[in-house]
């Protein structure tokens, strides 16, 4: 005979599958932004060759890198997510700062306000203090 279930369980069921879905349309999202951000990359690295303007080429190549890394590193903790049903706190705070770094090949130091500048280095102390301080978590 089917099981009965109180409407109460129904919402229950349906609100805990939501973020299931959610976190499926995302990681399909960031495999397609993954895939751009790699041939973006190869594209810059061709374009560097060929122009042979290599100063400026490498932080462009670097700044594309970083995004991919990025992307990846935010796939990996959805990918967690389906596994363990929990988000990995380390790998959030690993793609904050890789984007921070991203941020600070992109502007000059020299033409930054001091005021900036300190909460650009006060953020990075932060993440990176996160990052030593939280412990890698581990699977089941």
């Amino acid at each position: 005979m089917a099981e009965q279930h109180s409407p109460v369980e129904l919402v229950i069921r349906f609100f805990s599958i939501v973020p299931m879905i959610l976190y499926m349309i995302v990681a399909i999202m960031l495999t397609i932004i993954a895939f751009f951000s790699v041939y973006d990359a190869a594209q810059l690295i061709i374009q560097m060759v060929a122009t042979r303007n290599f100063a400026d080429g490498l932080v462009g190549v670097i700044y594309s890198l970083l995004l991919t890394i990025t992307i990846i590193v935010l796939f990996e903790t959805v990918t967690v997510y389906f596994k363990t049903k929990h988000v990995e706190v380390r790998a959030l705070l690993i793609a904050g700062l890789t984007g921070m770094v991203r941020h600070i090949l992109v502007y000059n130091v020299g033409s930054v306000s001091p005021d900036m500048l300190f909460a650009t280095v006060a953020l990075l102390a932060v993440l990176i203090a996160g990052i030593v301080l939280v412990k890698p978590e581990q699977l089941p």
